[in-house]
């Protein structure tokens, strides 16, 4: 039978670690990035006198409701814009139409909210009217708004302590006997308030996405409920408030029900489907690839820290009054809640660290993005917090397990009864420790906040426009995209001689595909020396674009202007992804591992009831 169940548990391990290959080089594709991509003016650049429309191309559809966009003089004077989020080119793109642009230098503060996975971004263009701006202003987000950071920060904590209310009052206070009976009904009132505190904020964070600006309160809340019921975010955060509220109210009726495991049970799975759309609408979904699998590992790092961080606070709160106020209670407080404890925690810090190094992998393109992105910085700051941890939890450990430590002792040549430090410190070094976590937790508030690094990259990357010259003139010709199905098409003309001849009124151009096919558009003039269209996207091959412009008393102007557009590929993973993957996987596996052995240990010092009985049988058996 032994052989059977070892011969099992090395089968149900090795599939295991085959599903987590699979899902972590699986594809499954997604299609939002955050940040602005590029904006017409350019950051720094100049466009000529008499301008009225400017263009803002972000990477995912935007909350039309929640965004904003302001553009002033350097002197403070404010310009009057209208915003409009086109919705045929997938919600990215944002036109402005203000009146005709003097000679000076603009600002223009914008602040959007995504509607995928609701995170807000801002940043600013700095340009000039027929004149370069003097300084150049970031384009990029920085660091967010120290109320929505804190409210962020409560909500995770606030989840993290249902999380570990759940998780102690199930596996450790129930090694308690009668005084864990009190104890548990402690914690699962701590995990009532807990997802009460989650849903206030929850429902608070909506408003903070949402600028008021000078609207009415009114204005404010209608906008703010247009972001909830119409972007998917919305969807997804309302379905977590939902589920918040279940979680509430069956924990509140488990401490006051005689059937409370069945309302446990139903707080567990309402409190499993917070924890998946909390994964879902963050990061996650901006994925170009294998999102789900992402989707899955931030749920499972929220799942692990909660029981790490969130049951360590509880027991904090539940045991550690108790222990000072009855010293004589220490010993089996320590004996039964505290070794309990540690086993669950060991694996949750296991499944936190692998899954923590996978997204890491998964938002970073590179290690030089921790030093020049706060999503990178904020990684390896969060990344030592939980090593100090660590290390506070490993002396922890030997505290509450005497022979794990005497063993400890021997590999490090200290006498019998070796400690790393004095018992009576034992409450100071748990509260250190839950501190510490509280600290990584604001980190974790920050990185679920920001634009990732992985984001950044994707928005800064350039195009390359394509050129030509005739009769005097300098054409270049841009194609971008401009949603899953549509394509900008953009065209400068200049003159590169002294005396112009005539400037060009009219720019048509003809594009001929890889099949044969011709499309003619005509191009609309959005200031002098530039004219743009929108055409559908286009496919793989070589394309060839003729390219007219009409001047006044003069023939037609034609070049042909080719290029060839690559097929999509899909994006592969990194080197640090690839890295950070592997040592995931070699963690999990040394967790399952460790798992494996400690239970064949456990069944090895089992006493076999059955076999005297077999042994009579076969033994009667035999006499007959």
């Amino acid at each position: 039978m032994t052989r059977r169940r070892l011969r099992a548990g090395s089968r149900v391990t090795a599939i295991l670690l085959a599903a987590i290959v699979l899902l972590l080089f699986g594809a499954s594709p997604a299609w939002a990035h955050g940040g602005l991509e590029r904006s017409d003016p350019p950051n720094g650049g100049v466009v000529a006198v008499g301008r009225t429309a400017l263009t803002l191309w972000y990477t995912e559809a935007l909350a039309a409701s929640a965004s904003t966009f302001d553009l002033q003089t350097t002197d403070g004077v404010r310009v009057a814009v209208t915003a409009s989020v086109s919705t045929t080119d997938g919600g990215g793109i944002v036109r402005l139409s203000t009146r005709a642009l003097a000679k000076g230098t603009y600002r223009l503060d914008w602040r959007v909210l995504s509607a995928e996975d609701g995170h807000s971004s801002s940043g600013t263009v700095l340009f000039g009217v027929g004149a370069r701006p003097e300084v150049v202003s970031s384009s990029g987000a920085g660091i967010p708004d120290a109320p929505g950071l804190l409210l962020r920060w409560i909500d995770l904590s606030a989840i993290m302590l249902v999380i570990g209310a759940l998780a102690v009052s199930r596996r450790v206070f129930v090694s308690m006997g009668e005084m864990g009976v009190i104890l548990r009904r402690r914690a699962i009132f701590i995990g009532v308030l807990a997802a009460g505190v989650a849903v206030v904020s929850g429902a608070l964070t909506p408003f903070l996405l949402t600028p008021r600006g000078g609207s009415s309160l009114g204005s404010w809340y209608d906008a703010t409920w247009v972001t909830l019921t119409v972007t998917p975010w919305g969807h997804l955060w309302l379905a977590r408030e939902i589920a918040l509220v279940v979680t509430a109210g069956a924990l509140f009726w488990s401490t006051r029900s005689s059937r409370a495991g069945r309302w446990v049970r139903i707080a567990a799975i309402a409190l499993a489907a917070v924890v998946g759309l909390e994964a879902w609408a963050g990061h996650a979904s901006t994925l170009p690839s294998r999102s789900a699998v992402a989707a899955f590992a931030s749920a499972s790092h929220l799942v692990a820290a909660g029981v790490w961080a969130g049951g360590l606070t509880i027991l904090a709160i539940c045991l550690i009054p108790l222990m000072r106020r009855n010293r004589a209670t220490r010993g089996p407080i320590l004996a039964s809640a505290w070794r309990a404890f540690s086993p669950m925690a060991a694996v949750a810090t296991v499944v936190l660290l692998a899954s923590g190094l996978y997204e890491a992998g998964r938002h970073l393109p590179d290690l030089t993005s921790v030093g020049s992105t706060i999503y990178g910085g904020t990684v390896a700051g969060k990344l030592v917090l939980v090593g100090v941890a660590l290390a506070i939890a490993g002396i922890n450990t030997l505290l509450v397990n005497p022979r794990l430590a005497a063993r400890v002792g021997l590999l490090l040549g200290r006498p019998v009864g070796w400690a790393p430090v004095p018992l009576r410190r034992f409450s100071t070094i748990v509260a250190a420790e839950v501190l510490i976590l509280a600290v990584a937790v604001g980190g974790a508030s920050l990185l679920t906040t920001v634009p990732t690094a992985r984001d950044i990259a994707t928005a800064t990357r350039q195009t390359a426009p394509h050129t030509s010259t005739v009769d005097g003139l300098f054409v270049t010709v841009e194609q971008l995209a401009a949603g899953p199905a549509q394509s900008r098409l953009i065209v400068r003309v200049r003159s590169i001689v002294k005396l112009e001849q005539a400037p060009v009124t009219v720019v048509s151009v003809t594009l001929a595909g890889p099949t044969g096919t011709m499309t003619s558009v005509l191009l609309e003039r959005i200031e002098p020396g530039r004219y743009e269209t929108e055409t559908a996207k286009p496919t793989p091959g070589v394309w060839q674009a003729s390219v007219a412009m009409q001047r006044d008393g003069l023939p037609a102007a034609v070049t042909q202007v080719g290029w060839t557009v690559d097929a999509a590929s899909p994006e592969g993973p990194s080197v640090l992804e690839v890295v950070t993957s592997v040592l995931a996987i070699l963690l999990l596996a040394a967790m399952l591992g460790a798992v494996g052995f400690t239970r064949r240990q456990k069944n090895a010092l089992r006493p076999t009831a059955r076999r005297p009985v077999l042994a009579l049988t076969e033994e009667s058996g035999s006499r007959r």
